[in-house]
């Protein structure tokens, strides 16, 4: 079995949960996943699968998820992730690096069409995004709780929308200086180092996951 076989396993096995079950166990199970980027997948993915066979033999006998594994969602995935082995570094590498390789071939693309780039403000961008990415993920997974969760989902989408969209309201604004602006066109040969790029990457990326969820546990 390799790991998408498990995956698919699992999601076949959560149909059989209540809906009252499957709300917690889904959280926790987006909640390790989320908080498991140095951590060994399969790893997590055959804990998680026997929580919920767990989960499934309790249900038959009239029990909920909070009677076996309470209602602290953060404090479960911790542990879970805590007794876990660490994934290679260079398997970790190679998952930052397509993540980033998506973001900027997916943010360049519109210069592609208009001819034209704004090299300084589309670097901006792309770093702006990360940022309030990496707050978004670091208030849902270490500061959500079960009295607060709508709160820090609300403020969570509130500074994603902020991020995604804060250097073109500024420009629209005028608020940048002139030398920031400026407007790059992109020649034909521009385009073809783009597209190359992007070739590459498309290509690094679909191995990279292709490589890692085939490989048999």
């Amino acid at each position: 079995m390799n790991l998408t076989n498990l995956l698919e396993y699992n999601n076949k096995l959560r149909l059989q949960l209540n809906e009252d079950n499957k709300k917690y166990y889904e959280e926790l199970l987006v909640t390790c996943r989320a908080k498991s980027i140095t951590s060994k997948e399969a790893e997590l993915e055959i804990q998680l699968l026997e929580i919920l066979q767990d989960l499934i033999l309790y249900q038959n006998q009239g029990k909920n998820f909070q009677d076996i594994f309470g209602t602290d969602i953060n404090k479960l995935s911790n542990s879970i992730i805590d007794s876990l082995p660490k994934e290679n570094k260079v398997i970790v590498f190679r998952f930052i690096l397509a993540y980033i390789l998506i973001t900027i071939v997916s943010f360049l693309l519109p210069s592609v069409y208009t001819n034209s780039i704004q090299p300084y403000l589309a670097a901006l961008s792309i770093l702006t995004l990360f940022l309030g990415a990496a707050i978004c993920f670091y208030l849902i997974l270490y500061k959500k709780t079960e009295r607060n969760k709508w709160i820090v989902y609300f403020i969570s989408l509130g500074i994603f929308e902020i991020s995604l969209f804060l250097v073109p309201i500024l420009e629209k604004l005028n608020i940048f200086p002139h030398w920031l602006t400026i407007t790059i066109p992109l020649s034909s040969n521009l385009i073809y180092i783009y597209t190359i790029f992007s070739l590459f990457s498309i290509v690094y990326i679909y191995l990279t996951f292709k490589k890692y969820y085939s490989k048999k546990i």
